[in-house]
């Protein structure tokens, strides 16, 4: 919010760092985040499933462009208000219903499972802004959960596109003392701790620098090294996060 309050009309106006969007757009997405996560949270609290998004991807689409050309005052009240009514409908949730579902584009979810999913959002989308929050400002907490999440999530977000190899390749955060050996072999897809046995691509860098590769917020892998089979490189577009 400190971020958004300091932006100017020129400012909201410019490119982000996702591209073809400006940061209006972006500013305005996280607020129709927050609407669509209260959607499915008021809902829970009357014990019924809703959609995040009613319109599906498309009114999603719509009510983000909205958000182009918009002033900067505007868009401070929008995620403000936004937010602030989130918040109130988490506080409404009794303790049964966290475990009640809500439709995502992506599939249904329990209710706790919107708080770490707007916070990745809030998370990943203040660094799209480009305003001078990055990755390395993401909290020790925060990237160890995107860390987890998109390690458990890789065999699910297969592009068809992508091309079938012979591979295992090794990822390394040098700060969280963690490893993973991704194994690709035809259209298998496997995920687990390494083993220490040799492996044809590696990867290493930060916790907070592997993440942001992964989540497609670093697409030439600045933050991190590579070594051997540098098709390690390409599992951010093989395997895309969104």
């Amino acid at each position: 919010m400190r971020t958004v309050d300091d932006l100017t009309d020129e400012q909201a106006g410019a490119a982000s760092r996702l591209p073809g969007w400006t940061r209006a757009e972006v500013v305005t997405h996280l607020a129709r985040n927050a609407d669509g996560v209260r959607n499915m949270v008021e809902a829970a609290a009357r014990g019924e499933v809703a959609d995040m998004y009613p319109g599906g991807a498309d009114a999603r689409a719509a009510g983000i462009l909205a958000g182009r050309g918009q002033r900067a005052a505007v868009l401070r009240a929008d995620v403000r208000q936004a937010c602030d009514r989130l918040m109130d409908a988490w506080g409404a949730l009794r303790a049964g219903d966290w475990d009640r579902m809500g439709r995502m584009i992506s599939g249904e979810y329990p209710m706790h499972y919107t708080v770490w999913s707007r916070w990745r959002e809030v998370e990943v989308h203040h660094v799209d802004l480009d305003s001078s929050y990055e990755a390395s400002d993401w909290p020790v907490q925060f990237v160890s959960g995107a860390l987890d999440e998109v390690m458990a999530t890789f065999d699910r977000r297969a592009s068809s596109s992508r091309p079938r190899v012979d591979a295992e390749y090794r990822i390394v955060t040098t700060d969280h003392d963690r490893v993973w050996r991704v194994a690709l072999h035809g259209a298998h897809v496997g995920v687990a701790a390494d083993d220490g046995a040799p492996a044809d691509g590696e990867v290493r860098g930060w916790g907070c620098d592997v993440a942001a590769w992964l989540y497609g917020r670093d697409p030439r892998g600045g933050g991190i090294l590579a070594s051997g089979d540098l098709g390690v490189l390409r599992l951010p577009q093989w395997f895309p996060f969104a």
